[in-house]
């Protein structure tokens, strides 16, 4: 999946959980979000809050490789330089 295939609107739902990684490393960001992925049961919707600019290339690349889908991913920014991006992932266990 490309940057051109993420999903143009958001959702118009509350996410089941959501998954703060703001100002945290990649390592430990991808440990929290993993185990959500594993938790949630099939269908839940997922949030994601970043401020890694690779937000935009992972999770689709993640939602590619799984069966998770991807719902969309807004970025908001948030000062003068640092932007924040919510990613939106819908459950689904293979």
């Amino acid at each position: 999946m490309t940057e051109a295939a993420v999903p143009g609107t958001l959702p118009d739902l509350a996410p089941d959980e959501t998954v703060d990684n703001r100002g945290r490393g990649c390592a430990s960001g991808i440990v929290r979000v993993q185990r959500a992925l594993t938790d949630l049961p099939d269908g839940a919707v997922l949030e994601v809050r970043s401020t890694d600019r690779r937000a935009r290339q992972e999770y689709p690349r993640l939602a590619e490789l799984t069966a998770h889908e991807l719902l969309g991913i807004e970025c908001r920014r948030t000062g003068l330089v640092r932007k924040e991006y919510t990613t939106y992932l819908r459950i689904h266990h293979e």
